[in-house]
């Protein structure tokens, strides 16, 4: 399974951040790749997204089931593969910092888990993505601290290829989840930022 785990903090109340990602249609441009969605029901759509994992480009449809839609707390989906032999859960949760603890907390990166191979080659993989693709845009002072209004964004995606090819797939996509969701997020507050001034 491949995963991505990715916090950042924006200086924007979360109210504002939710009045944004409430509305499908304005933030799904920002997931990399992107091509089309479209609603079929208030919690089902359809997503295609162009994924290019080295020498292989396929077109990824799939069907995002939210689960749960509790603003502006945090969504819960599902997906499920419709070209693709594949599933996934995901979340994205939205936190008002509480106190300089829960600063402390959100800053701190969780401790690693992989071995030191796998951190290697992670590594490898998000330097080579960033010189490609760049870093997305922050206003400046973003992700600094506390002030009043800010907000914990963290979004977390688990994908499991299917199919005879998955663990081939599986062994590509991991290393490329972490700078998918920070891409995500990067996209996502940067323009929030400089909508509202990073307040």
């Amino acid at each position: 399974m491949a995963e991505a785990d990715y916090t950042t903090t924006a200086r924007i109340p979360r109210e504002v951040i939710w009045d944004f990602v409430k509305d499908l249609d304005n933030f799904a441009p920002f997931f990399m790749g992107y091509q089309e969605h479209h609603q079929e029901t208030e919690t089902e759509s359809i997503w295609v997204l162009k994924g290019d994992l080295g020498a292989m480009t396929r077109m990824l449809k799939f069907k995002v089931n939210i689960t749960e839609w509790n603003g502006p707390d945090i969504v819960r989906f599902e997906i499920t593969g419709i070209n693709e032999a594949m599933t996934g859960v995901g979340t994205f949760e939205l936190k008002p910092f509480e106190d300089e603890s829960d600063v402390a907390a959100a800053d701190v990166a969780p401790a690693a888990t992989k071995g030191p191979i796998a951190r290697f080659f992670e590594a490898i993989f998000r330097f080579f993505f960033q010189l490609v693709r760049g870093k997305p845009e922050r206003a400046e002072g973003a992700d600094t601290g506390p002030a009043a209004g800010t907000t914990r964004i963290e979004f977390r995606l688990r994908v499991d290829p299917g199919g005879p090819m998955a663990p081939m797939i599986n062994a590509m996509i991991k290393p490329l989840m972490p700078s998918f969701a920070e891409d995500f997020a990067g996209k996502l507050v940067g323009h929030l930022e400089a909508e509202h001034g990073g307040q």
